[in-house]
């Protein structure tokens, strides 16, 4: 099980860190915040279900930014399959060669046959991109709700909350944020 607390966010912030850097690496349309929870989830639902050696941690936690990747854009075609190839192998670069291409799709099918289904369950930014349609949002309430529910996953004791509770939390604190500095300002 994935340690908590100190250890548990430090791993998760590094996650955020290989993921802004491979958004940016290649030429993908998904949502960097959709992709960037959904590793968080596959993370949390493996390590949940496995016991991971410190030696792996890495590994896994590469293989699952893979998996999310992998499982948010199609790879029907022959261009997407190279993609594939092309984040394995830069996945396998931010382990500082401790870890090849091979491994990082090799521990992402692992990944998978553990997971099954459970690959593709909603995340805590599903749940607030829901809510504040409906409910109605504007840039600073959805930048707000975002941040909070970014805290949140990353910080263990939130582990309690579904993430619908979590992303409903925040809507509802990012909503009363925005109306009260509103009210202020027309006075």
């Amino acid at each position: 099980k994935l340690a908590d607390g100190r250890i548990r966010a430090l791993f998760l912030e590094w996650i955020s860190q290989i993921q802004t850097g491979a958004h940016g690496a290649l030429d993908v349309d998904a949502d960097p915040q959709d992709l960037l929870f959904r590793t968080y989830n596959l993370i949390d639902g493996y390590y949940g279900r496995k016991r991971v050696r410190r030696s792996e941690l890495q590994l896994m936690g590469v293989a699952c930014t893979f998996a999310a990747t992998k499982h948010t854009i199609s790879s029907d075609s022959r261009e997407d399959q190279q993609t594939d190839e092309d984040l394995a192998a830069w996945l396998a670069f931010v382990t500082d060669g401790t870890f090849t291409p091979y491994h990082v799709r090799d521990a992402e099918s692992k990944i998978a046959n553990v997971l099954g289904f459970k690959m593709n369950t909603p995340t805590a930014y599903t749940f607030l991109r829901r809510y504040l349609r409906k409910t109605g949002w504007t840039q600073e309430s959805f930048s707000l709700a975002n941040y909070l529910i970014e805290l949140a996953v990353l910080n263990s004791g939130f582990a309690k909350y579904s993430l619908q509770a979590i992303a409903a939390a925040a809507t509802v604190l990012s909503r009363q944020y925005i109306r009260s500095e509103e009210h202020t300002s027309e006075l």
